[in-house]
This record gives structure tokens, C-alpha cells and sequence, in this order.
């Protein structure tokens, strides 16, 4: 029996001591979760830092067994319903339900396992008639891969699901693969082949206006990464009318966050905030969202970092961290102790390197992200070389580069060779 009056146990220790094991993966998650920080708050502080009562965990251990109980209970139901699909001869309804699994494992960032369950449902979709099952799973595929950064086999996947959509005169099924191609494309640099998916899923959807919303704001990025203020405001401007009209409130705090980007760019700083903060509001009355209010916190640390606003980017950044703890979102976190260490950087403060470390560690967990652990070696690299630790910042730069030689066209594989390069020129 622990003592009352014992020091509660730091997360880095606990996750030492328990083996990381499938059926422990839950309560990992959980005791992390439920972990606090400290009063006193250590600027230096990242989630292994936080402490747990084992005594407390024990009393909260009830719960997370419900929770686990509730997802397998949801999961087994989901397999069964494919069985006695199976059994019926319907098939199509066996494929709903095997990607319906793999959506209940995606939505708790149990990724592998909602492959695993979309793999199996492609393999019977692929052997029906009716290809709508297919063209539905080959974009669960796409949408998963590309959350991974395995942007060509995601845009394989949108790919197929678009020859088949078209070849079945499903609009909304082309619009969705359009647009995925369209994300696809802007993550890797290429703007021109962006609106060029975008603009022709807006070319399908003239008969569907409702489902133009979504590529408009494809569309504003596009734009707006062009540095083409303007044409961005006009397809935001169209966005937003069309989620209004629809009273889509997820669309309307997407294209809030895409309004806030395009304020910041021509230093509107103060509409930026005040139209983020609208978004965030908005996040809150759904309650249902939590990647969405991570995507708009992070942009916001952003905000107050290039405004030189360390105090308040600090601030947000802690928020955006104690969001993605609550909701397990590992990659997420990974990446605001990557604009951490950033920041630290901008103030010349070699302290930073923590939070390099941290993200690191982040990218090679349960669910391992190999493109952004990439990409925190590239931006740790450039930290160094911002502090004059030359050796240092090169070592980061060539582990940047092994890392994302793997990813066919990825834009920061450019920026890492072009930071080498200078090495051999001085």
C-alpha cells in the first residue's frame, strides 16, 4: 500500500516502468492523460515532467477499464456485423462495417490498427460490383497515409478512389478525392498541381454547390502560399458563404482559420488574433473536435512567434500542449515541442534543445511519424546553427536527410540539402 504522503511519480519514470506492451497501450495512454503539471510551472518543462499518484491512478483505473471496454465493445459489435453480414451475403454491408472499425481505432490515434482494418475491408471491396465500398475505403487509406506524411501512397489511394468515382458518376466521392489530392499536392510544394485538383473538383461540384466549401478553402492555401492575397480573401469569402448556408459549423471554423492566416500575411496581426480566437470559441461549442482546435492553437503559437511575442506564444503553446496531452494526440505534441524549441532559438536560448528532444522521442513511439521526426531533425539542425554549433547542426542535417530521402518529393528534403550545400561552400 503506497503511502499517502509519498511524491507522486514523474510520467517519464512510469512509462520506464511499464513494459510497452498491447494491453498496457490504454493505460499508458490514460495515466498521461490524467497526468498534471506542477503549480510552478517549469518553462522548460514537456509531459514526461508531469506527475501521476500511482494511488489516484488506482482509483481512476475503473474508468479507463470502461473506456477500453467501450471501444472493444464497439469494436467486437462492428466485427460481428460484418459476420453476420458475411453470412447474409451482403457483402457491401460487411465492408461498411470493417471501415467503420477502422474509423473507431483512427478517431483514438490507433493508426496501425485502422490500417490493418481498412486493408481488410479494400480487399473485399475490391471483388464487388458495386465499386462505392472501394472508392469509400481507397480514401480512408488515403486520409490515413497522408496523416502519416506517405504522401505518394496516399495520393495512390485518392488516385484510384477518383478513376472509380468518375467512372461511377459519384460527385460527392469526386469532390472528397479531389480535395485530398489537392492537400496532398500543397504539402509537397506544388502549388500549381494543388489547384489544379482543387479546381477540378470545383468543376464537378457545379451541379452540388453545397459541396464546393471545402476546396474554396483548398483553394485560399493555395493562394495565400503564393503570397496572393487577394484572390485568397475571394475564395475564403465563397467558403464561408457556403458553410453559412449550410449552417456547417466545422466549415465555417476551417475557414475562420484560413481567414486568420491570410490576415496575418498582409499584418492584419490584430484581426488575425481576435478572428482565431472567434474559431476557437467556436471549437469549444462543438466539443467534439479536438484536432481541429490543435490545428488552430498551433497556427496561433505560430502568430505570436513571428510577431516576436515569446510571452504569449509561450502561453499559447502550453495550452495547445495540455489539449494534446488530454486527447493522447502524440504527433500533435510532438510538434508544439517543436515550435518550442524554435522559439527558444529565435531568443538565442541553447536551453532549447529539450524540447528538440522530446519531439523526437514523440515521432519513435507506439505510432511512429518518420516524416516529421525528419523534419524536427531539420529544424533542430538549424537551431544548432543559429547557437554556432556548426558540427552539431550539420550531424542534425544529415540525420534530416536520411530520414526524408525516403519520402519521394518531399519539400524539406530540398531545404536540408540546400543547408549542406553551404557547407561545402564555406
Amino acid at each position: 500500500m503506497a503511502r499517502s504522503d509519498a511524491p507522486a511519480l514523474k510520467v517519464e519514470r512510469i512509462l520506464q516502468l511499464l513494459p510497452d506492451v498491447d494491453a498496457l497501450t490504454p493505460l499508458r495512454a490514460f495515466l498521461v492523460s490524467t497526468s498534471t503539471a506542477q503549480p510552478a510551472t517549469d518553462p522548460y518543462a514537456t509531459v514526461g515532467k508531469r506527475e501521476v499518484q500511482p494511488a489516484e491512478l488506482r482509483a481512476l483505473v475503473p474508468r479507463a477499464v470502461q473506456m477500453v471496454t467501450v471501444h472493444l465493445h464497439a469494436l467486437y459489435d462492428a466485427a460481428v456485423e460484418a459476420l453476420e453480414a458475411e453470412q447474409r451475403g451482403d457483402l457491401i454491408h460487411t465492408v461498411d462495417a470493417l471501415v467503420n472499425a477502422g474509423g473507431l481505432e483512427e478517431a483514438v490515434t490507433r493508426y496501425r490498427q485502422a490500417r490493418t482494418w481498412y486493408r481488410q475491408a479494400l480487399d473485399i471491396a475490391e471483388g464487388l460490383r458495386d465499386r462505392k465500398p472501394e472508392i469509400r475505403t481507397l480514401r480512408c487509406l488515403g486520409r490515413l497515409e497522408y496523416a502519416y506524411g506517405n504522401h505518394s501512397q496516399a495520393a495512390r489511394f485518392f488516385q484510384r478512389s477518383l478513376a472509380l468515382a468518375e467512372a461511377e458518376f459519384d460527385t460527392p466521392a469526386v469532390t472528397l478525392a479531389c480535395e485530398g489530392l489537392g492537400q496532398i499536392h500543397i504539402a509537397l510544394g506544388k502549388l500549381q498541381g494543388a489547384e489544379s485538383w482543387f479546381m477540378r473538383g470545383l468543376r464537378h461540384a457545379a451541379s452540388d454547390p453545397q459541396l464546393m466549401g471545402p476546396l474554396h478553402v483548398g483553394m485560399c492555401e493555395v493562394e495565400r502560399l503564393r503570397d496572393q492575397p487577394e484572390a485568397a480573401a475571394r475564395h475564403v469569402v465563397q467558403a464561408s458563404a457556403l458553410f453559412e448556408q449550410r449552417q456547417d459549423e466545422t466549415g465555417i471554423i476551417r475557414a475562420l482559420n484560413e481567414r486568420a492566416q491570410l490576415q496575418a500575411l498582409t499584418g492584419d496581426y490584430e484581426d488575425a488574433l481576435a478572428t482565431y480566437r472567434e474559431a476557437l470559441a467556436r471549437v469549444h461549442t462543438l466539443a467534439s473536435d479536438p484536432r481541429l482546435e490543435m490545428t488552430i492553437r498551433l497556427n496561433l503559437c505560430r502568430l505570436h512567434r513571428w510577431r516576436g511575442r515569446f510571452p504569449d506564444a509561450e502561453d499559447e503553446m502550453r495550452r495547445a500542449e495540455e489539449t494534446a496531452i488530454v486527447h493522447n494526440f502524440t504527433h500533435q505534441l510532438a510538434r508544439v515541442y517543436l515550435l518550442m524549441g524554435e522559439v527558444r532559438g529565435a531568443q538565442q536560448d541553447d536551453t532549447g534543445f529539450i524540447f528538440f528532444e522530446k519531439a523526437i522521442e514523440l515521432c519513435r513511439g507506439t505510432e511512429p511519424a518518420l516524416r516529421l521526426e525528419g523534419e524536427v531533425y531539420l529544424r533542430y539542425g538549424q537551431f544548432r546553427l543559429q547557437l554556432g554549433d556548426r558540427e552539431e547542426g550539420r550531424a542534425y542535417l544529415e540525420r534530416a536527410r536520411d530520414v526524408l530521402s525516403g519520402f519521394a518529393n518531399g519539400p524539406y528534403l530540398a531545404v536540408v540539402e540546400a543547408e549542406l550545400a553551404q557547407f561545402e561552400m564555406t
